[in-house]
């Protein structure tokens, strides 16, 4: 039993510095003495001496210094620091666990190392990790106990071990589910890496979505109501000024705060249908936010929503974390007054001068010049979309041109392929040299429907730019894009994206909403009734307290009842009658014999009951028999008699 107790220590310490690790955001350099744990634990599995005390003070003063560098020089951040300094701080433990203590000290460091792992990673992985810690840590403290009071070779600790773990499990659950929801990370600086993306500031290089379209990364996971089928256009930021090599956006200087009714940010007035989408944004390098078209409202557990006059939404200061909120669009086009174009007029209709003679001529030969004056603004757009459909190659396998020309003829010209960006950009061109106010707009365009969980999975590879042109009065979009077949992931892949999808909804993104929902189902369930003078919010703490509540005091009851049950029938009775007897005032201690345990019961005027009944505990106790039939009633008896005269 002391080995698999030696066991469970080593686990914990692999467990702390593994969560670390698969983090992805350690230095290698700076926790490579990691290491050092298969060496260390083997020579303390094996019952090999300690190192000397020299060595360990002398790496210990080492590690603080290397600490120092780190923090100040090579990492330049206190808390990823840290992380390394508990690593090597594992490293030297392994070589040096002597007394009980150093055995605490790797559970605590373990834990330590876990909570830094939960800043640097919301990986369902690190879930798991978390659960191996708990259950090892608990049934190590039990082990602990039981070596403490010799007991390791007469107590079976499996049922302890199962109900103490289970117990807490329950408790952590509850705590988790009743404590207060806070925003930022746990230092105030968040650590996640945010994903690095494209088309989402004010200025977007032509040709600069290439390198991203070949990346699979997870963006967005989307669950729709009522599902509709695509193709489905995630609206992100709009552009409205080309200088002939860079799209930019001047009306976001522009942006105003979006009014907040309760919970909700009202964006325009809703229609007759409505198209619901629950969005999980992972960490991204931008303030934007996503959903279909013409947005009505959004909630979310944010502060402050700003958009700009094109629609396009931010959530100010969100940071390397995760949100997750919900859109309501339209599901029909929104109107738009002719003076919303007015404003922005020029820029809407700019084309650079290098470029707007040859599309002129290039645009009216593409409209047939004779029947210019006969068609529609909607016709020549649409016009315009079909022949860059009809008589351009997509290609993310494209290059600048060599000579420095304009990115724009020459990919009207000369290489005729491209991507999203030249195709957008085209047309948005073509459509201002023929009076049309034109746009581009940045966002996602299509994505994976997962089955498993019913909810679509937007990539980086979906990164996608399409024109919105101002035509019989309201902005309409079109994609003159290719349509380009990709591949669908597996089966498995699939049904991994939504165990993690939902690890990261229901655990990682628990938020206060969550908790106000859970507390509504318990009210119905108990058919509890409001309480007049108090707010919903201050009803709902109320709940989480008895829940907390009702969950301690369960914890510590049967904590209690499994004290005296990992003795067994007879250890446990007499324990029970020595906690009767020091309630009186006898000076008893752990320590204390059979014999001195009698006497003190005589010297407060017990009855011989406790006599006779210490003499049953030391003849099973010591004398390998095991009580049954009527000597176990008689000794229960005994028991009972003893406890209701002592009352």
């Amino acid at each position: 039993m002391p080995q698999i107790y030696n066991i469970l220590t080593a686990v914990l310490a692999f467990t702390g510095c593994a969560s670390l690790i698969m983090s992805g955001e350690i230095n290698p350099l700076m926790s490579i003495t990691g290491i050092g744990l298969f060496p260390g634990y083997y020579r303390f599995l094996k019952g090999y001496p300690h190192a000397p005390g020299w060595t360990i003070g002398g790496f210990s003063v080492l590690t603080l210094l290397v600490f120092l560098v780190d923090s100040l020089i090579v990492s330049k951040d206190f808390f990823l620091s840290v992380a390394h300094l508990t690593i090597t701080f594992q490293t030297i433990k392994s070589f040096d666990l002597k007394e009980p203590w150093d055995h605490l000290q790797v559970y605590f460091m373990s834990l330590l190392q876990l909570v830094i792992a939960s800043e640097l990673t919301h990986s369902l992985v690190f879930g798991a990790i978390f659960v191996l810690f708990l259950v090892t840590l608990v049934t190590s403290i039990v082990l602990a106990h039981f070596k403490k009071e010799s007991a390791t070779l007469k107590v079976d600790a499996g049922k302890p071990v199962k109900y103490i773990t289970l117990l807490t499990l329950l408790i952590t659950a509850i705590f988790f589910v009743s404590i207060p929801r806070v925003s930022g990370g746990l230092w105030a600086k968040g650590h996640l890496k945010r994903i690095r993306s494209v088309g989402f500031s004010e200025r977007v290089d032509l040709g600069s979505f290439g390198e991203f379209k070949l990346d699979p990364t997870v963006i967005m996971r989307i669950e729709l109501d009522p599902m509709i089928s695509g193709p489905y256009y995630w609206r992100g930021m709009t552009l409205d000024y080309y200088d002939g090599k860079s799209w930019n956006s001047t009306i976001i200087r522009t942006r105003r705060s979006v009014k907040r009714i309760e919970n909700e940010f009202v964006v325009q007035p809703s229609l007759a249908g409505t198209i619901t989408q629950k969005v999980m944004l992972e960490p991204i390098d931008s303030d934007v936010i996503f959903g279909l078209d013409h947005v009505v409202s959004v909630k979310g557990d944010f502060y402050r929503l700003e958009r700009d006059p094109a629609t396009s939404l931010f959530v100010r200061g969100k940071g390397s974390r995760r949100i997750q909120y919900v859109v309501v669009s339209n599901d029909t086009e929104t109107i738009q007054s002719e003076s919303t174009v007015s404003r922005h007029g020029e820029r809407y209709l700019d084309v650079p001068d290098s470029v707007r003679g040859k599309l002129k001529v290039f645009t009216e030969t593409v409209l047939k010049s004779a029947e210019i004056r006969r068609l529609s603004d909607l016709r020549k757009a649409e016009i315009i979309e079909k022949y860059l459909k009809k008589n351009y190659r997509y290609s993310l396998n494209t290059r600048p041109p060599d000579d420095n020309s304009d990115p724009l003829l020459y990919f009207l010209f000369t290489s005729k392929t491209g991507f999203c960006e030249h195709y957008a950009t085209a047309m948005a061109m073509m459509l201002r040299t023929s009076g049309i106010p034109a746009r581009i707009v940045t966002g996602f365009q299509g994505g994976e429907l997962n089955e498993y969980g019913n909810y679509i999975i937007v990539r980086q590879s979906n990164a996608h730019s399409w024109v919105e042109a101002y035509v019989d009065g309201r902005w309409m979009r079109f994609d003159p894009t290719p349509s380009v077949t990709v591949g669908r992931p597996t089966a498995v892949a699939l049904l991994i994206d939504m165990l993690r999808m939902k690890w990261d909804r229901y655990v990682v993104a628990f938020s206060f909403s969550d908790q106000k929902e859970i507390v509504r189902a318990f009210s119905v369930l108990l058919r509890l009734p409001e309480i007049p003078g108090y707010s919903l919010q201050g009803f709902h703490r109320i709940i989480y307290f008895l829940i907390t509540l009702s969950g301690v005091i369960l914890f510590i009851f049967l904590l209690k009842r499994l004290q005296f049950k990992k003795y067994g029938f007879v250890t446990g009775r007499y324990i029970r009658l020595k906690n009767i007897i020091r309630n009186k005032g006898a000076d008893i201690t752990s320590s204390s014999t059979a014999a001195e345990v009698r006497r003190e019961a005589v010297r407060f005027g017990m009855d011989g009951s406790v006599e006779k009944f210490v003499e049953l505990y030391e003849e099973y106790r010591f004398g390998g028999r095991k009580m049954a039939g009527e000597e176990r009633d008689r000794y229960q008896k005994l028991f009972a008699d003893i406890s209701r005269s002592s009352r």
